[in-house]
C-alpha cells in the first residue's frame, strides 16, 4: 500500500539537522519498545465506491429509535428548522474557528452573540467563547479556583463522566478529592455543613444533580462562601429557564453542556462547553472571550479581548492549554436560543417538567417505585427490583430507547417536550408488562 509523505527526502534531512536527531527513529527514543506496533501490514486501499459501500454498512449497526426516554447528560429535543440553515452556511461551517480574527466579524458576532446569552442564563456577568465539554469546563473551573492545594469536595451525585475528568485533570495537583455521598439524589446544606473547613478551596455541585433532583443552591452558596471557597455549579442550562440561576444563587463559577440548546443528540457529540463566572474573575478564565470595539470609522466591530491560552502568551504564565472552542456548536447554541426566545425557553423547560412529572406519576400506577422524594426538573430513578434489564428490553422491543439502567434495580428516566401525553401511556404500559 502506498503511503503519501508531504515532506522530500531534503525536507526530513533538514528538519532532523535543525533538531540535531540522526534519523527519524531518534525522535522516539523514549518511548518504550513494548509500546510499538512496528509494520502496520494494512490491506490494500480501496475505490471509493468500496469505502462508501463499508461506511454505510457501518452505519445501519446504529439504531435509531422512535422515542427517546434517557438523558444523563445528553436530551433529545425539538431543533428548529432555522438553526441547521444558520449552521449550514459554508461562511460559518468552513471557518468557524476565528484565527485571523478581524477578517472573521460574522464569527466574531455570534459568538459574542452567545457569551451574552449564557451570561443572561447562568445569571453570571461574563461567559467565554465556549470549552469542549461540560466536564472539562469543569475541571478548568477547579484549576483556576486553586491557590495552593487543599480539598475539593464534589457531590456523589454530580454526573459520573465529570468526576472522572476532574479526577484525571487533578492527578498531578496537590488537590484531595473528597467525594461526597448524597442518600438523598441531591446535595444538602445540612450534609454540605458537616463536611467543609477551611482546608477546603471549592465545592463542585450540580443543578439538577445526575438523579434529576433539585438542588436549594442559594442554601449551599451560603455554606461554601463561610469558609471563603469557591462554589462552581455545573448542570444543565435549561432548568434556569425555570429554576434559579447559578448567578442569582451566589455561585462563583457556571459551567456546564449548552446541547439542549440547538445540538443534536449526534450518538454522542460532538458537544459544547459553558464557562461563566463574575467579572472580577475575567482574567482567571480559561479559553478566549470575544469584545466588542469600534473601528477607525466609528462602526461597530468584534476581537477576541482576551486569549489566555499557551499559544497566545509564553506557556509557563498560561492559565489554559485549550486550543480551541466549540464555536460551531457555540453557534448553533446562539442561533437555537434567538429562534426560541425567553419565553420559548420556558415554555420547552416547563413541558420537560411536566412531562417527567406525569411519567413518574404513571410509572408508579404502573408498579415501579421512585427512588428519591424531592422535587426534580426533567428526570428521575425508579426502582424495579431485579427488572431493569428487562424493562430496557421491553421497551427496545417497541422501538423505544429506555431510560438508563443504573444497577439491575434502578433506571434513569429523562423526559423532554418531545415526549408528550401519548408518549407517556404508551412507556407506562409496556413498563406495567414488564414488571
Amino acid at each position: 500500500m502506498g503511503v503519501y509523505y508531504p515532506h522530500t527526502p531534503s525536507d526530513v534531512a533538514e528538519m532532523l539537522k535543525v533538531v540535531g536527531a540522526p534519523d527519524i527513529e531518534a525522535l522516539y527514543r523514549d518511548v518504550d519498545p513494548a509500546l510499538k506496533c512496528g509494520e502496520l501490514n494494512l490491506a490494500p486501499g480501496k475505490s471509493e465506491c468500496e469505502v462508501r459501500a463499508e461506511l454505510k454498512k457501518l452505519a445501519a449497526e446504529n439504531r435509531v429509535y422512535s422515542s427517546v426516554m434517557r438523558g444523563a447528560g445528553a436530551y433529545r429535543h425539538y431543533i428548529p428548522d432555522a438553526v441547521n440553515e444558520v449552521a449550514s452556511k459554508s461562511s460559518f461551517l468552513t471557518a468557524y474557528t476565528p484565527y485571523q480574527a478581524e477578517m472573521a466579524q460574522g464569527v466574531l458576532q455570534a459568538i459574542f452573540e452567545y457569551q451574552t446569552y449564557i451570561a443572561r442564563i447562568t445569571g453570571m456577568e461574563v461567559a467565554n467563547a465556549s470549552m469542549y465539554s461540560g466536564a472539562t469546563a469543569a475541571a478548568e473551573a477547579v484549576i483556576q479556583s486553586v491557590k495552593s492545594g487543599g480539598k475539593l469536595i464534589v457531590a456523589r451525585s454530580v454526573r459520573p463522566d465529570t468526576l472522572e475528568v476532574l479526577k484525571t485533570y487533578l492527578s498531578s495537583k496537590n488537590i484531595e478529592i473528597v467525594v461526597l455521598e448524597t442518600p438523598s439524589g441531591v446535595l444538602e446544606a445540612e450534609t454540605l455543613g458537616k463536611a467543609i473547613d477551611p482546608s477546603v478551596f471549592a465545592v463542585y455541585a450540580e443543578q439538577p444533580s445526575y438523579f434529576g433532583g433539585i438542588l436549594d443552591l442559594k442554601a449551599l452558596a451560603t455554606v461554601v462562601h463561610s469558609v471563603g471557597a469557591k462554589f462552581i455549579v455545573g448542570g444543565n442550562p435549561l432548568s434556569y429557564a425555570l429554576l434559579p440561576s447559578p448567578g442569582e444563587a451566589g455561585a462563583d463559577v457556571a459551567v456546564g453542556d449548552a446541547q439542549p440548546f440547538g445540538i443534536p443528540l449526534s450518538f454522542g457529540g460532538a458537544y459544547v462547553g459553558y464557562y461563566a463566572t463574575k467579572k472580577a474573575d475575567v482574567r482567571k478564565m480559561p479559553g478566549r472571550i470575544v469584545g466588542e470595539t469600534s473601528d477607525k470609522y466609528g462602526r461597530r466591530a468584534y476581537v477576541l479581548t482576551l486569549q489566555p491560552r499557551e499559544q497566545h502568551i509564553k506557556r509557563e504564565r498560561a492559565l489554559s492549554n485549550i486550543c480551541s472552542n466549540q464555536a460551531l456548536c457555540a453557534l448553533r447554541v446562539t442561533a437555537y436560543l434567538a429562534c426560541t426566545g425567553g419565553s420559548g425557553l420556558k415554555r420547552v423547560a416547563l413541558n420537560c417538567y411536566k412531562n417527567a412529572h406525569f411519567a413518574a406519576a404513571k410509572f408508579t400506577e404502573a408498579g415501579a417505585r421512585l427512588k428519591y422524594k424531592g422535587d426534580f426538573f426533567n428526570e428521575f430513578v425508579t426502582v424495579t427490583p431485579g427488572k431493569a434489564l428487562k424493562i430496557e428490553r421491553a421497551f427496545a422491543e417497541n422501538d423505544i430507547l429506555s431510560g438508563l439502567v443504573l444497577d439491575e434495580d434502578s433506571i434513569l428516566w429523562a423526559f423532554t417536550e418531545l415526549n408528550g401525553r401519548e408518549d407517556v401511556m404508551k412507556a407506562a404500559k409496556i413498563l406495567e408488562g414488564a414488571i
